[in-house]
Formats: structure tokens, sequence, C-alpha cells
């Protein structure tokens, strides 16, 4: 091989580099929309400390195994650190922007959801009281009787 070869086989020149980074940003963006959510599941659903680590290393897989498909069928099968680093631009974007307002929503939904469902549940309460004469949901009170010294005036 001679040394023009070996140089068009290892750099990609300026606008193919671009066009590279600019993918890796979007390709960063999109695994910070998976990455959202992964934490709407975390807010609705909790979690043990098992889990979360059990999700954080499948998330961790899937971004490595992005990085490799875009590598591998992109950039020559080259592994390039300035695609990486452009991954974890887009991801730390999203995440900085439109990641807070997209996380910010779902908050708001998951309040709202409950908020709801717990008024659903008071009244089916009421209504079981109502029809059935349950007692079975209410709070026992706990009877405080009077002092029989204070009744006899001692």
């Amino acid at each position: 091989m001679t040394r023009e070869e070996v140089y068009a086989l290892h750099f990609f020149g300026t606008s193919l580099e671009l066009r590279l980074f600019l993918g890796g940003l979007l390709l960063g963006a999109v695994l910070g929309g998976i990455y959202d959510i992964l934490r709407a599941f975390r807010m609705t659903v909790r979690h043990k400390s098992a889990a979360v680590f059990l999700e954080d290393t499948v998330f961790v897989l899937l971004y490595s195994a992005a990085f490799y498909g875009y590598c591998t069928e992109l950039c020559r099968g080259q592994l390039r650190f300035f695609v990486f680093a452009a991954m974890l631009i887009g991801f730390a974007v999203y995440l900085t922007t439109l990641g807070k307002i997209v996380s910010g929503l779902v908050a708001k939904v998951v309040k709202t959801v409950k908020k709801v469902l717990i008024y659903l549940v008071n009244i089916a309460k009421k209504a079981l009281k109502v029809l059935c004469g349950v007692t079975y949901f209410q709070k026992k009170e706990e009877k405080i009787e009077e002092n029989p010294c204070v009744k006899n005036g001692l």
C-alpha cells in the first residue's frame, strides 16, 4: 500500500467527519430520550437500589452497543473518539434542555393521575359504606373515658 492509500483509509476528511459528528449528536439526543423514559419509569414506580443498578447497567450496555454499531456502520469499523464525544454532548444537551421539560411534564402528569386515583378510591369507599354498611375502611377511633374523679367533683 502506498502512503496515499493508507491516508485515505484512516482519515475521513472534514465533511465526512462533520456529518459523523452531527449524527453522533443526534444519536446522543435519542439516547437521552430513552434515558428520560427510564427516569419517568423510576418516578412512577418505586425501585430498590439493585433494580436501579440493573437498569443503569442495561442502559450503559445499550449506549455502548449504539456507539459500536454507529462506528461499525458509518465509520468504516473504526472507533472514533470524536463520535463518542458527540454522543456524550448530544446526551447532555438533551438532558439539560428538553429533558428537564419532559421530566417536569411527566411529574405533573403522575401527580394529577395520583390525585384522580385517590379521589376515585374515596368515592368507592363512601359508596361501599352507604351501600353495604362496611366500616372496614374507616379509621378506628379510640374512646377516651372521662375521669371519674372529675365527674364526681373530687
